[in-house]
Parts: C-alpha cells; structure tokens; sequence
C-alpha cells in the first residue's frame, strides 16, 4: 500500500510498505478521504513536536472497513465508517475528572497517517469514537468529524448561555467551522479576516464578516454592539499579536478564547487592569471529549451546514505532493485528498 511520508520541512515521499495487520478489538480502513488542516501545514513547513521526521501524517479521513481484529462483532468487513484519531483511556486522574481531552496518554495513543491507502483504527477508538458512516452522508463529510469535534468542544468550553455577539478571528478552516456552528446555534457570530477569496465564501455561507485588511476591527465590533464590544472572541489565527489584541475587544465580563496555538515557546502579555477590572476571562480549549465528538457526528448526520463547502481544491492521494505546494503557497483553504 502507499503511504505519504513527511521526510523533512517541505518534503513528501510516497512510498510503497506492507498493508498493516489489525490489531485485537481494532480494524483497518481503506481510506477514502482524507483532509488537510492547519496543523499538517505546519507540520509540512517546519516540523511538529509530536511527528519526528520522517513521520506518517494526516488524521481527518474517513473510509471503509478493510480488516478486523478479533473480538470485533460491532462492525463488518466493507462497512463506512467515520472517526477521529484519538480516544481517553478512561482512568487517569483527568478522564475521572470529566476532563477528557486532556487524558494523560491521549497524544502519545493517538494515529497519524491518513494520506494513505489505508489505517489502523485500534480498540480504544473503534470501540469510543467511531460511527458507522450513513449511506447518505459523503465520506467527504464524515472526514470532517475530527475539525467538527475540536470546534463542538471549543463552543462547550464558552458556555454561552443566551444569545451572543461573538467575533471568530482566522478565515481558515477552523474559523470557518466556529463561525458557521455559533451561527446554527443562533448567535450573532462574525468571522474577521484578510483574504477576500475566503471573506466572500463565508458571505456565501450566510455568515457576517469584517475585512481587517480595510477596516479596523474594533470599531467595527462596536458598531454591532451598541459600543460594548464582543460577548465572546474566538482566536483561530495562531499569531501572538491576536491573542495581545483580542482581551481589548470583548465586552466587560466578555471572554476571550485562544482556539489557535503559538510555538510552544511563545509568550504573550496582556494588561493585568483589562482583565481584573473589566472581569475578562481567558480560555484555551484543546483537542475533543467523546462527548464533543458524539455531538460532531449528529451534526453532519442532520446535514446542520455544509462543512464541504470549506473544500477548495480535490487531489487523488498520488498528487499530495502539489496539494501540500498549493497550499503553502496559500493557494486554498482545505484539500481533499482522495483514494
């Protein structure tokens, strides 16, 4: 089978290794689609902590049953499934404490690998966070259950409780997807960004935006909100000079959420009387629960938007290497990589 390979920044292999074994409770799948998102970019560019090169990558995919493992009885051989590509343990001090995203070994069990013919899917995600894929449902659309269960969790930590005006910063996908979902969930949600290719798909998605290229940002949030500011400001551009920025845009006792990371390294600085005084909380939510995903999944399956809308170029699997070149380049906003 093939398996892509990022070998080093800016360098993919496509290379031919034996078809895995599935493991006992855990199948492998025939992939189908699989997307590319930030953090694969990224990865693509300079490297990631958690995929030394040279590594298999990609984890948004979705497909069809190919092998099982024994004491499997819950699935068949040819079913379509969708799934992300981690799952708690279930018993560390943080998964006991309801806290599941953050289990102690979710990142080091979790599976890369999705810009292939095929994956293993072991037993702690097949039995927790997999479903079979409706008949109606496109594998492109299922693919997106990992993006949708990071931004599901992402709304749940805010804990809006009535309607809200809420700023998403990043036109990229994962701004996108919070924009549209506080937007299902009837906020008055806004997505501010640069690129007017992408400003004029979330317009065509039914979404409000502010052009930061042209206008400035917080005046315009005072405008939509008779001078308060935001009620809640969702930060998905990754960049430390949002993240100094976005406290001076919420409302008093508005909240500030930092969706998109910085190098670990990084450090950032805010006024202390800002957030004291004017009770402006901060959060930073990470990766999914299985609840989050278990929500995920019910919205693709009743179609709540049209996540594949936000898939700007298709690829079969040998030509990753042009997908990764375009979108480097900036040339996109997500690829599907097709098998």
């Amino acid at each position: 089978m093939r398996v892509a390979m990022l070998v080093s920044p800016r360098s993919i292999e496509l290379r031919e290794v034996a078809m895995p074994e599935p493991p006992p409770g855990g199948a492998v799948v025939a992939v189908r689609v699989a997307l590319t998102d930030g953090t694969d970019l990224k990865a693509y560019r300079r490297g990631h902590p958690q995929m030394p090169f040279p590594t298999p990558f990609g984890h948004e995919f979705s497909g069809e049953i190919l092998a099982l493992g024994a004491g499997v009885s819950e699935w068949r051989v040819g079913e379509a499934i969708a799934c992300v590509h981690s799952a708690p343990c279930g018993i560390c001090f943080w998964c006991a404490a309801g806290e599941e995203e953050l289990c102690e070994s979710v990142m080091d069990r979790k599976i890369l690998g999705a810009y292939a013919d095929a994956i293993v899917v072991p037993p702690h995600i097949l039995s927790r966070n997999a479903f079979h894929k409706p008949e109606e449902m496109t594998f492109a659309e299922a693919a997106f259950l990992e993006p949708l269960s990071c931004v599901v969790h992402s709304r749940d930590l805010l804990a809006m409780r009535r309607r809200s005006n809420v700023a998403v910063f990043g036109d990229g996908g994962f701004g996108m997807l919070h924009a549209l979902l506080f937007a299902r969930d009837g906020h008055e949600s806004v997505l501010v960004g640069r690129r007017p290719e992408r400003l004029a798909l979330a317009a065509s998605l039914g979404l409000a935006t502010i052009d930061a290229s042209a206008r400035d940002v917080a005046e315009a949030l005072r405008e939509r909100t008779g001078g308060r500011g935001a009620d809640a400001m969702v930060e998905c551009t990754g960049t430390a000079e949002v993240w100094e920025l976005a406290p001076s845009l919420v409302r008093r006792g508005g909240v500030v959420s930092f969706f998109g990371g910085l190098p670990a390294d990084a450090r950032v600085a805010f006024r202390a009387a800002r957030l004291h005084y004017d009770e402006v909380r901060l959060i930073s939510p990470f990766h999914f629960t299985p609840r989050a995903v278990a929500s995920a999944f019910a919205l693709l399956r009743e179609r709540a938007f049209d996540c594949t809308r936000l898939i700007s170029h298709r690829y079969r699997l040998d030509r990753i290497v042009d997908a990764f070149a375009a979108l480097d380049a900036g040339i996109g906003l997500k690829a599907a990589i097709e098998v």
